[in-house]
């Protein structure tokens, strides 16, 4: 595989799903929330509000295929080693600025609609909780973690038993076109690396899926029971995909020694990069449109339906930053559902979340130490 069909491919792979995915985040969103500002569902449909909606779909998507049709030109024009490394995160900055801008805007825009037409009763607030909720199974178990232990350790194995017959100089890293352009000399952190990456994305993963599990509870207070199905069963398939994207991930870095050792062919490592790579972005785009957030989009088995209660959900607007960034030093909870998008944030009013946050950012720092230290 060539730089430029490399380059083409990692282009089409990420930054479609990507394009599709910000271009359709307002209609994956609760009913209940709008660009991150609380409102009744009743409101969902309302002309204004659909408005911002379409035109914030219809400028990111325009946008998105723009610089996609832009990344592409550059990828058949320009020296593949020179210049192609830095046209995805062009790109993808280009697609992801157009959502910023965009979400800001209408933000803000909500807020003050909010303000003037007032789009949460006060009167009919309800806060609804499950005493039952947390001994459901909300997530998938952790022993679902054993099998990526297992690739780490046969990994491991693996490098140790073949130790001698690595070569002297390990290839680290390669050009798109396939050339080695980092060979270090041959050492037990070189050889270990991918362990290393193996191992601290299972502690990743095991972060997240306990996230999902122990999160925050949020029950739409007008369907407490039919809402809180949705729930369950948008953690459980969400769990199911965090697992299964960490056994994926573990087992491409897998492939690393064996290709330093046996010396295949470069390309059949980033044929099975790109691979992984899409398997996992597809599967997140059909789970989003499935499940949409909080389980909003799943459709429930048919049974009598649930008698609207005539409560709302409790405003907690002033809790959220920008609608993206809860800081509540009142609410003990550590992981929440995001107001905009789909997946989980936390509550950095909490001095644990900001633990959470650095700590990966430390350990990929040590591994690097580690590594370059041999």
């Amino acid at each position: 595989m060539n730089g430029y069909t490399f380059a083409i491919v990692m282009l089409l792979v990420v930054t479609l799903p990507l394009g599709a995915i910000i271009t359709f985040i307002p209609y994956l969103t609760r009913r209940t929330e709008s660009f991150g500002v609380s409102i009744e569902a009743k409101y969902y449909d309302d002309p204004e509000i659909a408005g911002m909606r379409r035109t914030y779909a219809t400028v990111t998507g325009l946008v998105s295929l723009i610089a996609l049709i832009a990344g592409l030109a550059a990828a058949l024009s320009l020296d593949a080693e020179r210049h192609l490394g830095w046209l995805l995160p062009s790109v993808v900055c280009a697609m992801l600025g157009a959502h910023l801008i965009l979400y800001l805007r209408y933000h803000f825009r909500m807020r003050r609609l909010k303000a003037e037409r007032g789009l949460v009763s006060l009167a009919m607030q309800e806060t609804v909780v499950d005493t039952d909720f947390y001994r459901e199974r909300r997530a998938h178990s952790m022993a679902w973690l054993i099998p990526h232990l297992l690739v780490a350790a046969a990994t491991a194995i693996f490098i140790a038993v073949n130790y001698d017959a690595f070569p002297d100089r390990i290839v680290m890293q390669y050009g798109l076109d396939g050339t080695p352009t980092n060979v270090v000399d041959k050492s037990w952190g070189t050889l270990l690396f991918p362990v290393w990456m193996q191992l601290f994305m299972i502690a990743t993963f095991a972060v997240v899926n306990y996230g999902i599990s122990a999160s925050k509870q949020q029950i739409d207070a007008s369907h407490p029971r039919s809402s809180l199905k949705r729930n369950l069963i948008f953690r459980r398939k969400w769990s199911a995909f965090i697992l299964t994207m960490g056994f994926l991930m573990t087992v491409l870095f897998g492939l690393i020694p064996f290709h330093q050792l046996y010396g295949f062919n470069s390309g059949i490592l980033l044929a099975s990069i790109l691979t992984i790579v899409a398997i996992i972005l597809l599967w997140a785009i059909r789970l989003g449109f499935v499940t949409g957030q909080g389980g909003s989009r799943i459709r429930l088995p048919d049974e009598p339906g649930e008698a609207p209660t005539g409560k709302v959900n409790r405003d907690d607007d002033r809790y959220w930053i920008l609608g993206q960034f809860y800081f509540n030093p009142d609410d003990p909870a550590l992981f929440l559902e995001k107001r905009f998008g789909i997946g989980w944030t936390m509550n950095f009013a909490r001095p644990l979340a900001w633990v959470i946050l650095l700590a990966p950012l430390l350990l990929a720092a040590v591994i690097i130490l580690t590594v370059e230290l041999g």
